[in-house]
């Protein structure tokens, strides 16, 4: 009860809205359960009243011929049916509305988590594994209030009112009716840990194989041409039949302990009976009270057999709300409260060193240089050198452990990530677009940019031709990340979003080296056009591209070996030369 009552806090702090709605909801549905078993004492309460009338000696049929209450009580058996309708009525509506504020605000206040998160920390999580916590995990946490707090509250309050009630009439049968409630509960708990521990066994299958559905979806073209599909079916197949298998424990465990509690609970209606037969015998038995116990004992345990159900349900549904507040655990990227401005726009790392995870290796270490405002410094390095983390605290995907990086002067940590973004522009190997027409993609760099600066950005950036080709021109939609359009196409857009932006800061990830000479000859002028007047830090994989660069970094394993000019790196004899002279030989 109390990990429960933990649970809605959580849920209830985590989307800052007042759950007083769903608490009148919660309230009115108990009132609903009051109004549903009252009939059953207004009969008791009727018929006492005619026996201690037909104890005068007047005919039954008399009494109720002459009794004035009849009228009273049957307005009072309407007024409670009429009410029970109208609480339940009003008490379901509460509820739910009360539940989807709550639960609304809570999606809220996670989506904004997650857009706070390090975005090098959500790139490390599965897609699948991230969009299920985010879908899945919190549709449940939503059917939690929306449908089984309201119907478990009732359910435990209605054999609450009745023992209360019936205790009073008479102790001995209401204790021999709840004999075995104890019982029942600890056969329900005894199951417990092993059906939780299944329960996460098979949404950790879940999670992975949904994962595992997003990259064979992404991945089908690929797989089918090097004749993988089968494979991966065949490997997917084999999850899904783990699921089904940890399917199967978790109903054996939660149905077994359910159905065992429904059986020693149901043991009290053999109590009631013996302990109704053995104070009849001794006389010490009224009538009245054994028709009350024989009419309402299933009403009282029936909801204690639902409320079973509701509690299993809970428990598993939980574990959905665990993990969705172990991303609520994850801490945000540290915003500066008062955000400082930048001093000009140049670049400096100084004595920054970064890796990915405690006791791994550096990813970078004590890298420092400079890149002044409107230069272009270019990193070059071996594969696995350091050049992407390099890129991605430079965009503060990440925060570096040590050393700190500065756009003019401030440190980035100071000037907080939405003022950051307004001074980047980005062009990744990994273009990011979006099921939308070519308008709407190019114009997320500029969301107040009108039509005509649009096209006027994607005429610089060398993409009015091809657009012009499409079927609804710059009204075409592209399809899910663009897979309508040649990797040149989707390149040449995302130059035209950072023309668009017209940001005073460049990263820029040079990828050119996996197109046709005519598109590497239109990206390499759409680029040249975009570094004009900006400071520029641009990742290079063919160094013929940025011989002309103010500074160019040879990086590897984490660590600046060599900096110059082109000219000055080919003239001290390094690693930078050998390259230099490698790709020569092989273009």
């Amino acid at each position: 009860m109390r990990a429960f009552l933990d649970l809605l806090n959580r849920v209830i702090r985590a989307g800052n809205q007042r759950p007083r709605r769903f608490y009148w909801g919660l309230s009115l549905r108990v009132l609903e359960r009051i109004f549903s078993i009252a009939p059953f004492f207004l009969a008791y309460v009727w018929l006492d009243d005619l026996l201690q009338k037909s104890g005068t000696g007047l005919e039954f049929a008399e009494i109720m011929a002459n009794d004035g209450q009849i009228l009273t009580y049957g307005m009072a058996l309407g007024a409670l049916l009429a009410g029970q309708l109208l609480f339940s009525y009003l008490g379901q509506l509460q509820s739910f509305t009360g539940a989807y504020e709550l639960t609304g605000s809570y999606r809220e206040t996670l989506i904004d988590h997650v857009r706070r998160l390090p975005l090098g920390t959500l790139q490390q999580e599965s897609s699948g594994r991230l969009a299920s916590v985010l879908t899945d995990d919190v549709n449940r946490v939503e059917k939690i209030f929306t449908h089984l707090t309201a119907e478990w509250v009732a359910a435990v309050a209605v054999p609450l009112l009745f023992v209360i009630a019936l205790v009073w009439i008479d102790w001995r049968l209401t204790l021999s009716l709840l004999v075995t409630l104890p019982l029942a509960v600890a056969a329900l708990n005894a199951a417990r840990r092993f059906f939780l521990a299944r329960a996460d066994r098979k949404q950790e299958q879940f999670l992975d194989v949904s994962g595992l559905l997003v990259e064979f979806i992404t991945g089908i073209r690929t797989l089918r041409l090097f004749n993988r599909a089968k494979i991966w079916w065949e490997r997917l197949d084999r999850r899904f039949e783990a699921i089904r298998h940890s399917s199967m424990g978790v109903e054996a465990w939660a149905g077994g302990s359910v159905q065992l509690y429904r059986l020693c609970l149901e043991l009290g209606l053999v109590a009631l009976l013996l302990c109704g037969a053995w104070l009849a015998k001794s006389d010490g038995l009224a009538p009245l009270h054994w028709l009350l116990f024989a009419m309402v004992a299933y009403k009282l345990l029936d909801p204690l057999l639902d409320a079973a159900a509701f509690l299993t349900e809970m428990r598993a549904m939980a574990r959905s709300e665990a993990r969705v507040q172990a991303l609520f655990d994850r801490p945000p990227l540290p915003e500066s409260s008062a955000p400082t401005e930048p001093d000009g726009f140049e670049l400096a790392f100084e004595g920054v060193s970064f890796r990915y995870d405690t006791g791994t290796a550096w990813a970078l270490r004590d890298v420092s240089f400079r890149a002044p405002q409107g230069r272009i410094v270019a990193v070059v390095g071996p594969s696995g050198g350091g050049k992407s983390t390099l890129l991605n605290l430079l965009a503060r995907f990440f925060d570096p452990q040590e050393g700190r990086i500065t756009l003019g002067g401030v440190d980035l940590r100071d000037l907080g990530p939405d003022q950051l973004y307004d001074y980047l522009s980005f062009v990744f190997q990994d273009v990011q677009l979006f099921d939308g027409s070519v308008l709407e993609n190019v114009r997320i760099g500029c969301p107040e940019a009108t039509d005509a600066e649009v096209m006027d950005a994607c005429r610089a950036a060398w993409c009015d031709e091809f657009i012009q080709r499409l079927p609804q021109g710059y009204e075409t939609l592209i399809g899910e990340n663009g897979q309508r359009l040649s990797g040149g196409q989707r390149q040449r857009l995302s130059i035209a979003r950072a023309l668009l932006k017209d940001a005073p800061v460049l990263l820029l990830d040079e990828s050119t080296a996996s197109v046709d000479p005519e598109t590497q000859h239109e990206i390499q002028g759409a680029i040249s056009r975009l570094i004009k007047g900006r400071t520029v830090i641009v990742i290079a994989h063919r160094l013929h591209t940025i011989q002309h660069a103010d500074q160019i970094l040879l990086l590897t394993q984490g660590r600046i070996i060599e900096r110059g000019s082109h000219a000055e790196l080919l003239g001290a004899g390094g690693l930078y030369r050998d390259m230099w002279a490698l790709q020569t030989i092989t273009q």
